[in-house]
């Protein structure tokens, strides 16, 4: 594949030429649907759900602000690569067009809704990489009809990509290949929850008003109909400029509500009871997504919590990033990446202080951690002197009879 930049801002969906205007016609083939609420739930659509937000929110900044070290796997052991070379440029600047951070924000977001996420590595002519770009996850399409291949359509043009040259990301999958979308398989829920969202903006853009009958003890006439009707228009159509004003009604009539309201259909409860559901799948605590709920199962405090979301929220997605990066960019050599987590892993100190007391030998018996390890770990500068290298090892003495 020849090599040339790509501005991914200019990159279209899945379409066609049409053939009488000539122009490019984009199709809609974003995962999702119609759901049972009525709601229909895209990615895009999904976004509009606050607490949707809020979680893909969390896992792109907090996945894109871990730092991505470059590793060099030694005889003695492992040890940070060292000097400007060209992987290093590539992880702090992948391409043109952003850094590390928005990449990384960008390859999260596609993995949180989508289940997938795509990037085209780009290799000079001796095959090394020069660089990689994120892909819209609609516009690439996986074939492993024969071969693995991937199908990408950038402006209405459909070529082949091979596995070589392409990133791709993805989420717990069925068959290994393809991501599971969150969006595809929790379109019910999501759209329960947008369709709460609708009608509570109805409700209030309604001044409360659900509607309701007007009960005469006697039948009207058509006219008499079009007359009580003609009463409430602007609130049966739902103006707000309209909400408050008086009526007139003769002749002894019963207004009678229909419909239940907030209270009766426990609204407040069922919009809880979604935002615990929907952070669910996504296994960010509620504290994260500023709900103040219940106490979360991964743990009673806020740092059980943190250190809970790191095992079984961020980590599966750090990961396959760490796993596909290095088998397609570092397979072969002594080279990986890998996220620094023990900045976020501060926050719970009482456990991290445990943990390295015993890794020093601090406990009683041999450690297997040096001071140095533990302050770079804490992205701290090292200690001058052996001593500080020197990991702490207690030998059990024993009485030997001549």
């Amino acid at each position: 594949m020849a090599s040339r930049w790509y501005n991914p801002m200019s990159w279209s969906f899945f379409g066609f030429n049409d053939p009488k205007t000539g122009q490019y016609i984009e199709v809609n083939n974003e995962i999702g649907g119609q759901t049972r609420s009525g709601e229909v739930v895209t990615p895009k659509k999904a976004m509009a759900i606050p607490i949707v937000w809020s979680c893909v929110k969390i896992l792109s900044e907090t996945a894109s602000g871990l730092p991505l070290k470059l590793y060099e796997d030694l005889p003695a052991g492992r040890a940070l690569a060292k000097g400007n070379s060209r992987a290093a440029r590539l992880l702090a600047k992948p391409n043109p067009y952003m850094t590390m951070l928005n990449f990384i924000k960008a390859i999260i977001v596609n993995m949180a809704l989508r289940g997938n996420a795509f990037a085209l590595i780009e290799r000079n002519d001796a095959g090394e990489f020069i660089g990689f770009i994120p892909l819209s996850a609609d516009s690439v399409e996986v074939n492993t009809d024969d071969d693995l291949i991937y199908w990408v359509t950038l402006k209405g043009q459909r070529f082949p990509v091979s596995p070589e040259f392409m990133l791709h990301f993805k989420i717990f999958s069925a068959d290994g290949i393809n991501g599971l979308s969150p969006v595809e398989f929790q379109k019910e829920a999501m759209g329960l929850a947008k369709a709460a969202q609708s009608w509570s903006s109805r409700f209030m853009r309604k001044g409360g008003f659900t509607g309701g009958y007007v009960i005469y003890d006697n039948f009207l006439t058509a006219e008499q109909q079009a007359q009580v009707l003609d009463k409430f228009p602007k609130i049966r159509d739902g103006d707000v400029e309209d909400i408050g004003k008086m009526g007139l009604l003769q002749g002894g009539p019963k207004i009678v509500p229909a419909g239940m309201t907030q209270k009766d259909s426990q609204f407040i409860e069922s919009q809880q009871f979604q935002e615990e559901a929907l952070a669910g799948i996504w296994g960010v605590p509620l504290y994260l997504a500023n709900r103040a709920g219940k106490t979360s199962i991964m743990g009673s405090n806020l740092e059980q919590q943190t250190s809970g979301f790191i095992t079984f929220g961020l980590s599966p997605y750090i990961k396959a990033i760490e796993d596909e990066i290095n088998d397609k960019l570092f397979g072969g050599t002594t080279q990986f990446v890998e996220f620094v987590v023990e900045g976020i892993l501060r926050a719970d100190s009482a456990g991290r202080a445990t943990y390295y007391g015993s890794a020093l030998g601090g406990s009683g018996g041999s450690g297997w951690m040096t001071i140095n390890e533990v302050r770079r770990k804490e992205n701290l500068p090292p200690l001058v002197g052996e001593e500080y290298d020197r990991v702490t090892r207690w030998e059990m003495q024993t009485n030997v009879k001549d």
